[in-house]
C-alpha cells in the first residue's frame, strides 16, 4: 500500500503533481480531483487557527470591561457588574458555536468530495482520505480522541492511497498467458560446419548415366 499526503496550506490543498504519482494517477485526473477539493475549500473555508479565535474573544472581553468601567464612571451604577459576566459568557459561547459551525461545514464538504471521487477511483485501486492531525476523519471511532487531543493549530491533509493489489491484478490480466506457453523461434538458424557436412554426406548418392542405344 503506497500513500502520498497533500497538506492544506493557506486555505488551499497542495495541488502540485509529484513523481510519486507516476504510474498510479495521471496528471489530468489529479488536477481535476484537486480542483473540486479546492473549490470546496474556497466555498466553505476552515475556521483557521484557534489562537486567533481566543484573541478575538479576549478583545471582546476587554471592550466589555472598558464600556462597563466608563458606564460606572459616568452613572455611578453597579448594574454593569452584573451584566458583565453574562456578556463574557455569551460572547465565549457564540465564538465556540461559530467556530464549530465553520469547522463542521468545511469537514463535511471535503468528506463529500472525497466520497464522490472514491466512487470512481476505488475501481482503479485509488482511495482519497481526508485526515485531521494525522487521523482519518471518516473513522468515527477516532474523532473522540481527536477532539480531546486537538491542538491550537489544526492540520488538514488529503491522503491518496494506492492499492498495489490492483496493479498486480491488472498486469496479470494483461499478461493472461504465461511465458512458458510461448516458444521463441529464431529468424535465422545457425548450423555448425560439422553438422552441415554430416548432413550433406548422408544425402550423397551415386548418379548413373543412362545411355540410349
Amino acid at each position: 500500500m503506497k500513500s502520498v499526503r497533500f497538506s492544506l496550506i493557506n486555505k488551499k490543498f497542495d495541488d502540485q503533481y509529484t513523481f510519486d504519482l507516476q504510474g498510479y494517477l495521471s496528471v489530468q485526473d489529479f488536477c481535476s480531483s484537486f480542483k473540486l477539493l479546492n473549490q470546496s475549500v474556497f466555498k466553505n473555508p476552515p475556521p483557521g487557527n484557534k489562537l486567533v479565535w481566543v484573541i478575538a474573544v479576549w478583545v471582546f472581553w476587554m471592550i466589555g470591561i472598558t464600556l462597563n468601567y466608563l458606564l460606572w464612571i459616568f452613572t455611578k451604577s453597579s448594574h454593569g457588574l452584573v451584566i458583565l459576566p453574562f456578556f463574557m459568557i455569551l460572547t465565549t459561547l457564540l465564538f465556540i458555536w461559530r467556530h464549530r459551525v465553520l469547522r463542521q461545514r468545511f469537514e463535511l464538504s471535503i468528506l463529500s468530495i472525497c466520497n464522490r471521487i472514491n466512487a470512481t477511483e476505488n475501481i482503479r485501486g485509488i482511495n482519497y482520505r481526508f485526515s485531521k492531525n494525522g487521523s482519518d476523519l471518516s473513522d468515527l471511532s477516532k474523532q473522540v480522541t481527536m477532539v480531546s487531543n486537538s491542538n491550537l493549530k489544526t492540520v488538514y491533509s488529503i491522503l491518496i492511497e494506492f492499492d498495489d493489489r490492483y496493479n498486480a491484478l491488472s498486469s496479470q490480466q494483461f499478461n493472461r498467458y504465461p511465458s512458458v506457453d510461448f516458444v521463441t523461434v529464431p529468424l535465422y538458424a545457425h548450423v555448425s560446419e560439422k553438422a552441415s557436412t554430416a548432413w550433406t554426406s548422408t544425402k550423397q548418392y551415386d548418379e548413373k548415366f543412362i545411355t540410349h542405344q
